[in-house]
């Protein structure tokens, strides 16, 4: 029987409201953070990283299209040693602030993004 094809990057949870992360200050520039948000049902969790480069807000469901793993290996190490990209830890997969993987095993894929804006100084995610 063949197998059929799983999207590695759909969450397994999406809350129905906005959901507030963190205040923007709590995410100082040029770094990323993970948060997890947890449903109601006992499955119901979703991994998120929150990248800050600058200005520039971006966010995306934490799991990489290479084999649906979380980026990081220890609690928000997201970041390249220079900085610029995302970095999966398993198997080095790289990242632009787009989501789109630029070199590793799963180039020219892309992370999941998730919509996130400001609400009176906090960091939300938009269901």
């Amino acid at each position: 029987m063949p197998k059929i094809p799983t999207n590695k990057t759909r969450p397994d949870y999406w809350p129905d409201e906005q959901r507030a992360l963190c205040a923007l200050d709590a995410l100082p520039e040029d770094t990323a953070r993970g948060f997890t948000l947890i449903g109601n049902a006992p499955d119901a969790r979703l991994d998120v990283i929150v990248w800050r480069a600058g200005d520039r807000l971006s966010g995306f469901v934490n799991k990489c299209p290479h084999m649906g793993l979380p980026l990081e290996t220890f609690p928000d190490r997201f970041l390249t040693a220079t900085g610029d990209a995302l970095i999966c830890s398993a198997h080095g997969a790289q990242f632009d602030a787009a989501g789109k993987c630029f070199a590793g095993p799963c180039k020219g894929q892309n992370l999941k993004p998730v919509t996130l804006k400001l609400v009176d100084g906090m960091i939300t995610l938009c269901p």
